[in-house]
């Protein structure tokens, strides 16, 4: 309990103007996560910082903080809650809403048997949100995985352990869907798109 009572009160410290903020004890069994999305607008039309700060539970210290700028969030919804934050496993198909698989995700992107995370980036368009990916180290920090942001963009609905391959599918117009299957090759730690 005092752990816990520690934990939230450091987070609070984080929560301060115009922002969104949720703390999630649960979505990890090694990290607790403080999520903020704060507005760089006046306006509020969409400029916005998200703001993750990430706590090792075990040792109770903070590991490391991501802050990432947008310009197209949508903040009346996104980050707003702990309850779109998701972990999910591997083998199995995902459904979505539109795309959607959360605002903070965790799961094993790269088949190391770490937990790495996706953090919304934007809301994105016809496909969905676009993400950005970040691996965990051997040192227990997230590393943004430039490949999977800038490439993939997309949250896989299918992550295969055994043959190391995230697929996605998505929307391209209001005719058109695709879908893609990236590899990933575990011994020059890259990815290459096999399927289209």
């Amino acid at each position: 309990m005092k752990k816990r009572l520690f934990i939230l009160i450091s987070f609070t410290i984080f929560n301060f103007g115009n922002a969104q903020n949720c703390i999630d004890l649960d979505l990890s069994k090694v990290y607790d996560f403080d999520v903020m999305l704060r507005s760089k607008d006046n306006k509020d039309l969409g400029k916005a910082e998200i703001i993750i700060v990430i706590h090792d539970k075990t040792k109770q210290k903070k590991v490391q903080t991501i802050n990432i700028e947008s310009e197209f969030i949508l903040k009346s919804k996104s980050f707003k809650e702990c309850q779109n934050n998701k972990k999910y496993f591997a083998n199995e198909y995902l459904k979505s809403n539109e795309n959607d698989f959360g605002d903070l995700i965790v799961a094993d992107l790269n088949f190391d048997g770490k937990e790495d995370i996706a953090i919304k980036r934007e809301e994105g368009g016809n496909g969905g949100p676009l993400y950005n990916f970040y691996i965990q180290s051997k040192n227990q920090k997230f590393i943004l995985d430039t490949y999977l942001s800038n490439e993939m963009t997309y949250f896989p609905d299918y992550i295969d352990i055994e043959n190391k391959t995230l697929h996605i599918h998505v929307r391209v117009n209001s005719a058109t869907e695709e879908g893609i299957t990236y590899y990933y090759d575990e011994k020059n730690k890259t990815w290459s798109v096999i399927k289209k």
